[in-house]
This record gives structure tokens, C-alpha cells and sequence, in this order.
């Protein structure tokens, strides 16, 4: 099967060709593999009936230079908002710039002249991120190892690593491969630590997953448990529209950006930005999973007819 030519076997575990991941084996990774192909399997439920029907799909898309598998995001997305994926670019009403990887030198060009999603998001290393983020929100969450004095969080420039660990700085020799940045605290409580998980979609954010961590597994992927919440209850009207500035910055019409709000300052931070998300989060029950991606679904059906009437 095409899913698993994506992976190869590897130090216990799984490797992703592609983006180096490493997922160890264990009961849970079994259990979230079983979630992953259940919701799949519902999701084509959902379409099949329509299909069975009539419903005339709203759109075709191709996207370039891969075509996303099923476990990520904008699969379902597309399902949920009858929007059909076709191989061939000139049977295509738009692309879609699809490809699991951080950095190209210059934005990879659409096959052709039509609406295209994310082809200007081509950087979104951590550095990058930050960059923007302090150009549009005013404040920074980049430290210098060389003269911050305190702890800060050294991580990897490159998406998927979940890497991140606590240092002191200052640091006589910091490694040029990692970023350095501010430690938040994003606990509600001062226990629980919890990441703001906001899709996007032409630079709205239609909920939020919070995505809930313990101590030990702060800069893990592993969530203890994760809730749907409504937008307007986790973000303000000026936070969602600096995201919006933000995406438009970056390129990213369509994607997941994880945000954290310390709770020193109340302030929010943007410490990732995602254009290939994989989800809905596994921790999810099937009821929620499907609800967020209808939710997501919706706004993409929109967005992909602003489009097509531009």
C-alpha cells in the first residue's frame, strides 16, 4: 500500500521517509495507528454517500509536487468539503503547494495560471517563524544564547523534532543548527502545559485545538488529552488578526500554527507554523475529530470559492 512506502523500519520504531521523523513502537502508537485508520475509514463513509447522492464535487485540486496522503489534514479536508483531488494539473480548477519539507530557496511555481494555496510558503524555519512573528506582533521570543541571562528553550530550526530542552544561558558556544528562544510558561494552572494548536484557513482560525501536556512531555507530541474550544474564547479579536497578518507574512493560506500564551505576561507567541499538518489529533474521539475537520472543511469550501470567483 502507498501509506506505508512512507515509512521504513528503525531503531524500534518507524521512520518517515521524508521528514526523519521517529515514532517509537509501543501500545499507544498501536492504539493512535487504529484511531487514525477508523477516522479515515469514516471520513470515506461520509463521502461514498454523497456520492451515492449525486453531489456534484465543488471544485477539482491538484496538488504539487506530492499529493498528500490520507492521514494528512487537508485530505479529509477536501472529502468533508467536496472539493475533488484529481493527479492531473489541467483537470484542475487550483493548486495546491503540497510538500513536507521547510526550506526552498524561492517558492516552488504552480503548473499553471489558476488559484493556488500556500506557493508562497516556502520558509518556515523556526528562525523564519520568529522573525515574522516579532515583525507583526512587536515583541520577540528569539533570545541571544550569547547574552540572555536565565533559561531559554534550545530547539531544532526544523519542523517535527519535538527536540525542544530547557538551557542556561548565557552559552559560550551555542550550536548553529538550533534556535534559542524565550521559555514560556503555558500552563493555565502551573501544571498543566498547554499548546494553543490554531488551523488556519485564509487566515482564520475556525476553533482550536488545546493540546494538554504534563510536565515531563512539555516539548513532546504526546497529549494526555486534547479539547475542541471555541475560537473567541482562547484568542481576541487583535490576536486573530495579527495571526491573519501573520499567515499573509508567511505564505500560508491553508495550515496549523502552534501558539503558546505565557502566563508571566499574558501574551501570546507563534513557535511553529505547520503547511503540511497531519490530523486531526489522535487523542481525539471520533465524534470531535470529525466535528473539527467539518469545521475546517467549511472554511476551506469558502475560501476555495473566493478563489474560484477572484
Amino acid at each position: 500500500m502507498a501509506f506505508f512506502s512512507d515509512f521504513e523500519i528503525s531503531g524500534g520504531g518507524i521512520v518517515a521517509k521524508e521528514t526523519g521523523a521517529h515514532i517509537r513502537w509501543s501500545p499507544e502508537f498501536a492504539r493512535d495507528a487504529l484511531r487514525i485508520a477508523s477516522f479515515i475509514g469514516l471520513v470515506q463513509g461520509v463521502r461514498a454517500s454523497r456520492a451515492v447522492k449525486g453531489r456534484e464535487p465543488r471544485a477539482s485540486i491538484c496538488f504539487y509536487p506530492k499529493k498528500p496522503r490520507s492521514y494528512y489534514a487537508i485530505w479529509p479536508v477536501c472529502q468533508l468539503a467536496d472539493v475533488k483531488i484529481v493527479d492531473d494539473p489541467a483537470d484542475a480548477d487550483l493548486h495546491f503547494y503540497f510538500e513536507d519539507r521547510e526550506f526552498r530557496t524561492a517558492p516552488l511555481a504552480a503548473p499553471s495560471n489558476r488559484p493556488a494555496f500556500n506557493i508562497g510558503c516556502h520558509d518556515i524555519r523556526k528562525s523564519v517563524v520568529s522573525r515574522i512573528f516579532e515583525e507583526v506582533f512587536g515583541y520577540t521570543l528569539m533570545v541571544d544564547p550569547h547574552t540572555h541571562k536565565g533559561l531559554a528553550v534550545e530547539k531544532s530550526e526544523l519542523n517535527g523534532k519535538h527536540d525542544g530542552r530547557i538551557v542556561s544561558c548565557p552559552i559560550d558556544a551555542p550550536r548553529h543548527d538550533r534556535v534559542y528562544q524565550r521559555l514560556v510558561d503555558n500552563t493555565f494552572n502551573g501544571r498543566e502545559f498547554i499548546d494553543i494548536r490554531t488551523p488556519v484557513v485564509g487566515g482564520k482560525a475556525p476553533f482550536v485545538y488545546l493540546k494538554r501536556r504534563t510536565r515531563d512531555l512539555r516539548f513532546s507530541n504526546d497529549n494526555h488529552r486534547v479539547d475542541l474550544a471555541p475560537v473567541d474564547a482562547m484568542l481576541s479579536k487583535d490576536e486573530l488578526s495579527k495571526i491573519a497578518d501573520f499567515t499573509h507574512a508567511i505564505g500560508l493560506d491553508f495550515g496549523g500554527l502552534d501558539v503558546l500564551r505565557d502566563r508571566e505576561d499574558g501574551r501570546i507567541y507563534i513557535v511553529d507554523a505547520n503547511k503540511t499538518d497531519m490530523g486531526p489529533p489522535s487523542a481525539l474521539s471520533a465524534q470531535d475529530k470529525l466535528k473539527a475537520m467539518r469545521g475546517i472543511a467549511d472554511a476551506f469550501a469558502s475560501l476555495v470559492d473566493e478563489r474560484m470567483k477572484a
